[in-house]
């Protein structure tokens, strides 16, 4: 009877802790499933809130924000890839 009551214990402290672990794996299933660019980072965030709790409700709203890009401006790059006109080829060094 003893090594019943032992391994239902075991058992459910190993379900739990697989509870727990999948709970916080969410954001980053989240931010895989909606395409999310950074979503490596997110699953990182939320693994991290294992150890501390305001990564894992940080990460969950990371996985459903909306990525903010800056565009680059093509016009600034020169086609050839030479250096701008303000900077001497040498690198200034005559």
């Amino acid at each position: 009877m003893k090594l019943f009551c032992i391994s239902v214990i075991v058992f459910c402290a190993v379900v739990i802790v697989v509870g727990i672990v999948k709970i916080h794996e969410l954001p980053g299933d989240i931010a895989l499933k909606r395409g999310h660019p950074q979503a490596e980072a997110i699953r990182i965030c939320s693994l991290l809130g294992l150890i501390i709790f305001p990564f894992w409700m940080f990460a969950l709203l990371w996985a459903y924000m909306r990525p903010v890009f800056k565009p680059v401006a093509l016009d600034s790059i020169p086609a050839d890839n030479t250096p701008p006109a303000e900077i001497p080829a040498d690198g200034g060094t005559a």
